[in-house]
């Protein structure tokens, strides 16, 4: 396009010549604002540099000050003046003393008459002669001294000795508690290079030196002078000039940026010259951008795979093509097993690479009719169309667990993760999208359910068994708000004997009113599930406490749910319960599995130390089940251990079970532990329990769990432990 001449004047007087005065000014005034700036800051700098060396000058006349004052109101000094003084005693008290404690380099002790007593310079004793040199400043600072003041005097003050400045300290030597004394110490440490690099450093300053006559001009210098305001020359040093230093980084940076500005309007002037052919850029990429907002309304930011919005619009689509009964259409809903733990060992970003590597995988054993989406987090879908039988399906199940068994290198290393898959199909068993996205989950469920690492295809027995495991815990919360169909039993401990009852388990008992008593390893879980075993444990508790009462020479004990054990305030709610119930916790006896000590070990000891010093006892349950159960008897303070009922079962079946519970049993009663065995069921049980030294047994050979009401009948047939209840302390029953 031509620009015609008018066009060119227009655009240089009312666009082009305004942006260079703005520019112009915009410069001069920052320029003008760096350099005052940089020279404010270096005079604030030597103002403060200064002060320093002000405060550190008056500091160390401070710290000789009180060093001469502390061995001049020294009385054993005194004392030994007023006799005859031995020069090799104050050699070790006056002269080494102060010269190598403090550094003082001239030390001399003077009579009333100012004539030297004991001469020190520079580690090593002098002649009296060698005194002359100070005479005239000492008779200068002595002349401070009050001649009516009764007390310990002292002077100090700069001074030049031999032409070199120091400062020189005089005062009086106490030759009692109330009298100054007949004689005077002085010393004197010389402004030489060593002390003067030690002030150096303490003021920060650089290169500070002492300089003769005029000040110097390419440093900072200060004027040192006596108390009365003679000169005796300069500290001079290096000065600090943060402003110069400001500038030099700034500088440079204030340039580019300069430049930057230039540029950037050199560019916007020829952008306005050339602006119908940016606008058309810009309509370009206004059009990749709406291209690239779609795309990202419709897939994963990760992975790049289809999002859940796009799975289910191309299901739909698929399902509404399902028009030949021999073709299938296959939902797979996959959950990654382990993924958690690989986040956690190597981080969130090695997550990351995780997810992205199974979307390869994935990808790659799939048709390009199918589709591999991510739902979010470790969940990933797989849409399979034109599947003639169910045997394709789980071929592809069986081709992706195997392809997601095989190890994954992660940051150098290799870790290894698995799969769980549900899958629903189309049109056996729905034509309708979010419904099969429901059956394919409870799928997932049911393979998580069964172990994990496999697939379930949906049958429809796991949608009535989901149902009816979603009535039922309807209904345990019902039971459990009305107190109906729940009860708690108890079944005795005996002793090894298996004639005494020595203490009492609470077990939870429902009995359900259409499908009769459900097992507590079927509704505990789910009590856990819907957060309702902190409030079924608790009662359990209170139940147990009510029973103690009853019969005070019987322990009862209460299992405690890792998720109660867990939960804020667990001991004081524990505690406040036994209060409440008006019992003492030493007859309550709290069974502990070994899943609560897993996740938080230094958490759990802290728990289990405050329920034992509150006097509750503590059993470890279902010992020998866990991973680690010697190391948890060496971490953990417990009372008692139960051997598991699998091991009492293999008592004459398995081989070396006899020796392995021995071994328990040895080593509990080492601990000095009670142990108790579970699942006692046969005489022959019994007796190789007794012969390996069990303390306690507990099975069906003795009893099941009996409602409260029978607590007497079960009792009587063995030795009753007296039912008179014991008083608590500071109370009547």
């Amino acid at each position: 396009m031509k620009i015609t001449d008018n066009f060119r004047t227009h655009f240089m007087r009312e666009i082009l010549l305004p942006l260079v005065v703005v520019l112009v000014i915009t410069f001069i005034a920052a320029g003008f604002t760096v350099f005052w700036a940089t020279a404010r800051s270096n005079e604030d700098a030597a103002a403060q540099q200064q002060q320093i060396i002000q405060t550190s000058l008056r500091q160390s006349l401070e710290e000789m000050a009180e060093q001469h004052r502390s061995l001049a109101l020294w009385l054993p000094l005194g004392e030994h003046l007023a006799r005859a003084p031995d020069r090799n005693w104050l050699n070790q008290n006056v002269g080494a003393w102060l010269s190598a404690m403090f550094g003082h380099q001239l030390v001399y002790v003077l009579d009333r008459a100012g004539h030297p007593l004991y001469q020190w310079e520079y580690g090593k004793n002098v002649p009296p002669a060698q005194f002359a040199h100070l005479r005239e400043s000492v008779a200068h600072l002595r002349s401070k001294f009050s001649m009516t003041d009764t007390r310990p005097q002292q002077a100090i003050d700069y001074t030049l000795i031999d032409n070199r400045p120091a400062v020189m300290v005089a005062g009086t030597i106490a030759e009692n508690a109330a009298s100054p004394g007949r004689f005077t110490l002085v010393s004197v440490k010389f402004l030489d290079r060593h002390n003067l690099d030690s002030l150096s450093q303490r003021s920060l300053l650089n290169s500070l030196r002492y300089v003769d006559g005029n000040p110097t001009r390419q440093g900072a210098n200060y004027l040192l002078t006596t108390q009365e305001g003679q000169p005796l020359g300069y500290l001079a040093w290096q000065p600090d000039r943060p402003g110069t230093r400001m500038l030099h980084v700034l500088g440079p940076l204030v340039f580019i940026v300069v430049l930057i500005i230039v540029l950037i309007c050199a560019v916007m002037l020829r952008r306005l010259w050339l602006s119908s052919l940016t606008l058309s850029q810009s309509l370009l990429q206004l059009s990749a951008s709406e291209a690239q907002a779609q795309h990202l309304a419709f897939h994963d930011v990760l992975t790049g795979l289809p999002n859940r919005a796009l799975v289910e619009e191309r299901l739909t689509q698929a399902l509404g093509k399902l028009a030949h009964h021999d073709q299938h259409i296959a939902l797979l809903l996959l959950d990654l097993d382990r993924f958690k733990l690989v986040n956690d060992t190597y981080g969130h970003h090695a997550g990351d690479e995780l997810i992205i590597e199974v979307g390869h995988r994935l990808n790659e054993l799939v048709s390009e009719n199918d589709t591999v989406g991510r739902l979010g987090g470790d969940e990933f879908v797989v849409v399979v169309t034109n599947i003639h039988s169910p045997g394709g399906v789980q071929a592809l199940c069986e081709r992706i667990i195997a392809a997601l068994s095989l190890p994954f290198t992660l940051l150098g290393s290799e870790t290894w993760i698995g799969v769980s898959i549900g899958v629903s199909m189309a049109p056996q068993d729905a034509s309708d999208r979010s419904e099969m996205m429901r059956k394919a989950d409870i799928a997932l469920y049911e393979a998580k359910s069964q172990g994990r690492g496999q697939y379930q295809l949906f049958e429809r027995a796991m949608d009535e068994s989901l149902k009816t495991r979603q009535q039922v815990a309807s209904d345990l919360r019902i039971a459990l708000q009305n107190k109906q169909d729940l009860a708690v039993y108890y079944q005795p401990l005996m002793d090894i004997s298996g004639k005494n009852v020595v203490g009492l388990e609470a077990l939870m008992r429902w009995n359900h009113p259409v499908h009769g008593a459900i097992s507590p390893a079927e509704f505990i879980p789910l009590a856990e599930e819907m957060g309702l075993i902190i409030q079924i444990g608790e009662w359990v508790l209170r139940e147990a406490c009510r029973v103690s009462l009853a019969w005070p020479a019987l322990t009862i004990a209460v299992n405690v749910s890792p998720l109660q054990f867990r939960a804020a305030g667990f001991v004081e709610r524990i505690k406040t319960i036994v209060a409440e119930e008006k019992t003492l916790p030493s007859r309550i006896e709290l069974e502990i599995t070994e899943g609560v000590l897993i996740e938080d070990e230094k958490g759990a000891q802290d728990i289990m130390a405050s329920l034992r010093e509150a006097g509750f006892r503590i059993a470890l349950d279902d010992f020998g089940t866990g991973y680690s159960s010697l190391n948890y008897l060496s971490h953990f303070s417990v009372d008692k251990i139960k051997i598991d009922r699998s091991f009492t079962q293999s008592l004459g079946i398995t081989e070396n079970s006899g020796a392995i519970i021995e071994s328990v049993i040895r080593l509990g009663q080492a601990m000095g532990l009670t142990v108790t065995a579970e699942g006692v069921e046969t005489r022959g049980q019994m007796a190789a329990l007794a012969e390996a030294g069990c303390n306690q047994l507990q099975g069906y050979l003795f009893s099941q769990a009996v409602p409260e009401a029978q607590i007497s009948e079960l009792l009587s047939g063995g030795n009753t432990p007296d039912r008179t209840p014991q008083p608590l302390p500071g109370k009547a029953d």
